[in-house]
């Protein structure tokens, strides 16, 4: 008997030291029991609420909804456990409000059926919830707010970097221009010089001879116009098409040897067959335009300019080497930065490089600078897929 009393106070004691609200209602719904953690919880004194309806705990509107599923549930009494639904409402003796969350057990004393319901306080764990389903919701306007700016901000990077670029295209036609006069001067001279002969020319034979030959020096004309032309014609990286980077190396080349010191050094350049690229023809040429240009301003008189193509697995290099003294080591790190220049005001304002970088970037290729005997720039860029250049597997 005394092991048995035992028993039960230990039993007592622990449904009094439970943190968890416990309450045992009847199956009338009323109140048999409660330890002290629901007591503290509701604000009660046990001899109030023993007899009373659970429903005293239930917010007034609720009442009655909270009756027919109190009945509901008698009808069909299965454990439910606690946290399947979010929250139900409970309120305190003074009518003060709050959430909980309650777990219920059937179970049978003395033949009488009872439901025993744990009982927990979650308004503060749904104030927190709510506070962080909040900051969640503002974290993602954050989120979207700077993801919209980053669009902006690159959106106005482009527009830049394509500004730089018809300038660069600009300043580069400056240069030509004082090496274009006697491309066109010189094929013009010959044209009035043969129109004269053949204003003279009584033979046929003549005739069609002089007709030929200012036929070839109008097309001749036509091609420096339609090159030059390429340098201030804007474009997007949405009409691009597959490119020989022969043809582009060859367009550039006769396009530096339009510029003044070009007549300083030699460009040594074979065509080598390699795969084509995706890309815009007239920015690759004003890139490689540039890269030559640059290596011929390097190399001073009489020098030397090699240019190779070499096609790799999946890509294709153009590498421009000059025998100039090369890059002094405190430069090369700045050498693609805009703006930056060792040459005079004469010889452009610091941006070839940084636009060079900038078109091979929209490419899809890569530049690096190496130096050992001269400078040798290397540009590479993605080669078409087999199936655009019509191979197979």
């Amino acid at each position: 008997m005394a092991t048995r009393d035992l028993g039960e106070n230990l039993l007592r004691l622990a449904v009094h030291a439970s943190p968890s609200g416990i309450l045992i209602v009847d199956a009338g719904g009323e109140i048999v029991f409660a330890n002290e953690a629901l007591l503290g919880m509701f604000d009660y004194e046990l001899d109030e609420l023993l007899g009373q309806p659970v429903e005293v705990l239930v917010p007034p509107v609720d009442v009655e909804l909270h009756r027919k599923h109190r009945e509901k549930f008698g009808a069909r009494p299965v454990p439910r456990a606690m946290g399947r639904r979010e929250s139900f409402g409970a309120v305190r003796k003074d009518g003060e409000e709050f959430s909980v969350e309650i777990g219920l057990r059937p179970t049978e004393v003395e033949g009488e059926r009872m439901v025993v319901a744990t009982i927990i306080d979650v308004t503060e764990r749904r104030r927190i919830e709510e506070r962080l389903r909040r900051y969640d919701e503002h974290l993602e306007e954050l989120i979207e707010q700077r993801t919209q700016e980053l669009r902006e901000a690159q959106a106005q990077k482009e527009q830049v970097v394509e500004r730089l670029i018809q300038s660069e295209k600009l300043a580069a036609i400056g240069t030509l221009v004082s090496g274009i006069g006697h491309e066109i001067n010189n094929p013009l001279y010959m044209i009035l010089g043969t129109a004269e002969a053949l204003q003279d020319a009584t033979d046929v034979d003549d005739c069609r001879q002089f007709g030929t030959e200012i036929i070839e020096h109008c097309r001749k004309i036509s091609g420096t116009v339609t090159n030059l032309s390429r340098y201030a014609r804007p474009g997007s990286m949405d009409n691009t098409q597959t490119v020989d980077l022969n043809d582009v190396v060859e367009a550039a080349i006769e396009s530096v040897h339009r510029t003044k010191r070009s007549d300083e050094v030699d460009i040594v350049w074979t065509r080598q067959p390699v795969a084509e690229v995706p890309g815009r023809p007239d920015e690759l040429q004003q890139a490689l335009f540039n890269v030559i240009r640059n290596a011929v301003q390097a190399s001073g008189e009489h020098g030397v300019i090699r240019i190779g193509l070499e096609e790799r697995d999946d890509s294709v290099d153009v590498m421009v080497r000059d025998n100039g003294p090369g890059i002094p080591e405190e430069h090369r790190s700045k050498v693609f930065d805009p703006f930056f220049s060792t040459k005079g005001p004469d010889d452009g304002e610091g941006l070839g490089l940084y636009i060079v970088r900038q078109i091979v970037s929209r490419h899809g290729g890569d530049i690096q600078v190496t130096c050992g005997e001269g400078t040798t720039f290397t540009l590479r860029f993605p080669a078409s897929p087999k199936t655009d250049r019509g191979e197979t597997s």
